[in-house]
């Protein structure tokens, strides 16, 4: 009789799995964050840190002077390798804490905890440099010369545009990392591009182009969820701005308020044609228009490239070893005799 119960509850599972989507869409393992841990080679004593001397060129026990072995391990009480959370906020601050967990590995992996030679030194020079590159936009803005983007000129403009180039692909990729992939360490990575990419712009760029206000806002609202407190200052900064371009924000609401930014639909509107580098014996000849949906293909662009104007001019005749192409760059070479 208990048998027959349980082999109908099985079927009744059976049955409901075939009606039910599972409501999970992935399966996320975390890797553990291990510590260093020092034990006695002669009975396998773990040792607590005031027991290890670390003066000489390997560690060993301060009372014996015996050798150590030296492993990374789980966090442990026992093992004496743990850390307080709350010296590491009072040292760093919650935020540069949380983005150096983010930023040491992809959440499937471990992480061996080592503060002085890891990550956190290169994650708070970035939090540096955010704060100056904000600081940089609203000196320019508070200006008495209001923003106009009619001032710049075409170097400017192609500089702005630049901006909202990688502006428009941190924003695809972060979205994609967040929602998708949990890639918290390569969202971080991008963040980091999109920030040096700004960093590296032109005084009157800063004060007259939206596209870099757009990107700055962006930049601002993606660290938000890892960086809140960071986030939250740079925010007021760029709000208290007199001069604003960029309208479509809500300045005067907290930036963990804000709508996720999105990807500009001309961004990802695909073109017709693609304008493909030939070169000849690795020098460039000039560009050849080929249609978009066949440039990712060797035969079809090498083919469209012989019978072009430019092809005739230079490979006509001419014995083609070997053929090179690289869509990513819109490049191909054509080694020949």
């Amino acid at each position: 009789m208990e048998h027959r119960s349980a082999v109908n509850k099985l079927k009744s599972f059976f049955i409901l799995c075939l009606l039910y989507r599972e409501p999970f869409q992935k399966l996320l393992v975390q890797g553990l964050i291990k510590g260093q841990t020092y034990r006695l080679a002669s009975s396998g004593r773990y040792l607590k840190r005031k027991e290890v001397d670390v003066s000489g060129p390997e560690p060993t026990h301060a009372e014996t002077g015996e050798k150590l072995h030296i492993t990374w391990e789980k966090m442990s009480k026992s093992k004496h390798n743990g850390v307080d959370p709350e010296e590491m906020v009072q040292q760093y601050g919650i935020d540069t804490t949380r983005l150096y967990l983010l930023f040491a590995a992809p959440p499937e992996q471990d992480i061996l905890w080592d503060v002085k030679t890891d990550a956190i030194p290169g994650v708070r020079r970035w939090q540096s440099r955010l704060w100056s590159l904000t600081s940089k936009y609203i000196d320019a803005r508070n200006s008495s010369t209001k923003p106009s983007p009619q001032l710049l000129n075409k170097k400017d403009v192609a500089e702005g545009r630049k901006i909202w180039e990688y502006r428009n692909l941190a924003v695809s990729e972060v979205t994609s990392y967040f929602s998708e992939d949990y890639m918290f360490n390569a969202a971080i990575s991008q963040l980091m591009s999109l920030s040096n990419i700004l960093s590296q712009s032109s005084a009157r760029v800063v004060e007259h182009s939206s596209e870099f206000e757009d990107a700055l806002a962006s930049l601002c609202i993606m660290i938000a969820p890892m960086a809140p407190h960071l986030a939250s200052e740079l925010w007021k900064g760029m709000a208290h701005v007199q001069h604003k371009l960029c309208t479509q924000y809500n300045w005067d609401a907290d930036v963990l308020l804000q709508p996720w930014p999105t990807v500009d639909p001309e961004y990802l509107r695909v073109p017709d044609t693609v304008a493909v580098s030939v070169l000849v014996n690795n020098k460039s000849y000039g560009t050849v228009s080929i249609p978009y949906n066949e440039s990712q293909d060797l035969k079809t662009v090498q083919d469209l490239v012989l019978q072009s104007a430019l092809g005739e001019a230079h490979l006509k005749g001419r014995i083609i070893k070997k053929v090179f192409l690289s869509p990513r760059t819109a490049l191909i070479n054509f080694l020949v005799e």
